[in-house]
């Protein structure tokens, strides 16, 4: 490393907002619960997120209302999605060398791969059919 020209180095990180609206704004998506690449689980939760936000305005009487519907709806699978992130990144970036070897061999033999925890989060949530609500 000492001799390498094109080193990089960057910071991997969450965004954990103790709410995610204040006023007329609310976040959703990376800009409010950001679970970083390591879980995976990004464009999955920015979608859930976005589909609540979309209608829980049609259904509360007001944004106050809204907007801590959709928090209150998304908190628990947000953080169940984020933590996922905690067991990523030790499969993304090893840190000995055994671990190395097990993640490249995964990597060539799908027979190699982790559980299935990722896919018990994404779908960890039923969304409320706001159609039959309306």
């Amino acid at each position: 490393m000492r001799s390498c020209d094109d080193l990089f180095f960057d910071v991997v990180s969450q965004i954990h907002l103790p709410r995610w609206s204040l006023g007329r704004v609310a976040l959703v998506g990376d800009a409010a619960y950001a679970p970083s690449f390591f879980s995976g689980q990004g464009s999955g939760v920015a979608l859930v997120g976005a589909y609540l936000l979309a209608g829980e305005p049609a259904t509360a009487p007001g944004h106050p209302e809204a907007f801590a519907a959709y928090e209150r709806t998304a908190r628990d699978f947000v953080e169940l999605n984020q933590a996922l992130a905690l067991k990523g990144s030790a499969a993304i970036s090893p840190r000995t060398e055994e671990a190395l070897l097990r993640r490249n061999r995964a990597l060539r033999d799908p027979a190699h791969l982790p559980g299935v925890d990722g896919r018990a989060a994404s779908s960890a949530l039923p969304l409320p059919d706001y159609a039959k609500i309306l």
